[in-house]
């Protein structure tokens, strides 16, 4: 973790009193060295001071009355030892949570941002408590992916205020707590349970084994996709929609994964379909805004955005995500309302406001310097 550390060498003691003792390193697996100094006391350890983050190489060049111990170091040269140099903690951060309904089953929606140029492969634990308790417990058996979002299934008797962070964990053993999100829990509205859905026409046996077969495509979807693997959960989701076409989440969840993977005229087409079985799915226009935002077509990603604010106006970063699509339109007025929204709508939005008053910021600067 330290950018400066020791290395500790031997040398057989036939071979005393040394003239040098030189430290070579190389931070590309051998291919190049670079000559780090002479150990002045010629005894061991020798100080080492990092010049990046990284994997490096080490190799010693000894000299007595007789000679060097070996030639200096060549593409061909194996260290006599390995350090991992990772100096700089992650960044982690969970946004505000959010509670929903799946398949009749809530849900928090977990959303993070860790950064770091060293993550472990699975660097992310999601840990919850209940206020005013401290105690944390974990969400997921085992760590995850650094996926940026998880779908929290709650118990049914999971109610009231729950506590949310996550921990992230880089190569260099740093770990660091993002600071908690507080969400309310709303109970389980069980009257409905076990009914039919009203889209379904008919209820043969045939049907109901396609849905519920479906349905449990789509959990196991979300488990990869959870997991970092979205091949495998567009797998799991395309063969659900395909048992149950009005399965909704199945189109909404996959769309969200071919955008990520870059596919974004399939992802269109996907949240196309969305928007036509539920037309206010709000996930479904926020990504469609982003695809036509790719696309550069401004006009389209606006009013998609702007039918999410009809109906939920306190939403912060909606309202930034206009702004932004305002300033690619050359519309400052528009740009400057909407992330000035941004500032008031939600409180308890802390990234989203810092976010949005740094653009404003940024335009009033811009602005000057033009005038």
């Amino acid at each position: 973790q330290a950018r400066v550390f020791e290395i500790s060498y031997s040398v057989n003691e036939n071979a005393l009193p040394l003239d040098s003792v030189h430290l070579w390193y190389t931070a590309d697996r051998g291919t190049t060295w670079h000559h780090f100094g002479a150990d002045e006391d010629r005894q061991s350890p020798v100080t080492f001071h990092a010049p990046s983050e990284g994997l490096f190489g080490f190799y010693f060049v000894a000299t007595n009355a007789t000679g060097a111990s070996t030639t200096t170091p060549t593409a061909a040269t194996q260290p006599h030892a390995w350090a991992f140099v990772d100096y700089t903690p992650p960044v982690a951060q969970v946004h505000p949570p959010r509670q929903t309904t799946l398949l009749g089953r809530r849900v928090v929606q977990i959303r993070w941002t860790a950064i770091d140029t060293h993550l472990d492969p699975r660097p992310v634990t999601i840990e919850y408590s209940r206020p005013p308790q401290d105690t944390w417990y974990p969400v997921t058996p085992d760590p995850m992916a650094n996926t940026g979002r998880y779908d929290w299934r709650l118990p049914d008797e999971q109610n009231g205020a729950v506590a949310i962070r996550i921990a992230v964990r880089d190569q260099g053993g740093h770990v660091v707590t993002s600071s908690p999100q507080t969400i309310e829990l709303t109970r389980a509205d069980t009257s409905d349970r076990g009914a039919s859905p009203k889209s379904e026409p008919t209820t043969t046996p045939s049907n109901v084994a396609a849905a519920a077969r479906a349905q449990e495509l789509l959990l196991r979807g979300l488990e990869y996709r959870d997991r970092g693997d979205d091949h495998r959960a567009i797998a799991q989701l395309r063969e659900a929609a395909r048992l149950n076409p009005e399965l909704t989440e199945a189109f909404a969840e996959m769309a969200g994964m071919l955008y990520r993977m870059g596919d974004v005229d399939r992802a269109k087409g996907a949240y196309e379909i969305v928007i036509k079985q539920q037309p206010g799915h709000r996930n479904a226009l926020r990504g469609l805004a982003a695809v036509y935002r790719q696309k550069n077509d401004y006009s389209s990603a606006a009013a998609r955005l702007r039918e999410i604010l009809r109906t939920t106006p306190d939403d912060a970063e909606v309202w930034m995500n206009l702004g932004d699509v305002a300033v690619f339109q050359g519309d400052e007025i528009t740009a400057r309302h909407a992330y000035t929204k941004a500032t008031e709508v939600d409180p308890g939005a802390n990234a989203v406001i810092s976010d949005a008053r740094k653009r404003l910021e940024l335009m009033t600067t811009t602005s000057k310097q033009y005038d």
